[in-house]
């Protein structure tokens, strides 16, 4: 298991586009996420759950994952994250 502080760049926070953008990087791995906003703890399965979250944007939130491939995830995520989810602001 590995947690990870990330900074959600998006102003609009997880919305539509990058909840599904992170949904199929999540779908690609066997290891699960956890993501942990303001101090509530998701267990993310797919888009609904991503939107569930209600993560806001310019917010930290942190991640758990955990599994075989967890490594690999978490790197992936942090790409993601960092990059705004390829969105332009």
């Amino acid at each position: 298991m590995i947690k990870q502080s990330v900074k959600v760049v998006n102003s609009t926070g997880l919305h539509a586009r990058p909840a599904a953008t992170l949904a199929k990087i999540i779908k690609k791995y066997d290891s699960s996420l956890t993501l942990i906003n303001n101090g509530k703890e998701i267990e993310i399965k797919g888009m609904m759950s991503i939107l569930g979250a209600g993560v806001k944007g310019n917010s930290m939130i942190d991640l758990i994952c955990n599994g075989q491939d967890e490594l690999d995830l978490m790197d992936e995520l942090k790409i993601a994250f960092s990059s705004g989810f390829g969105e332009k602001e």
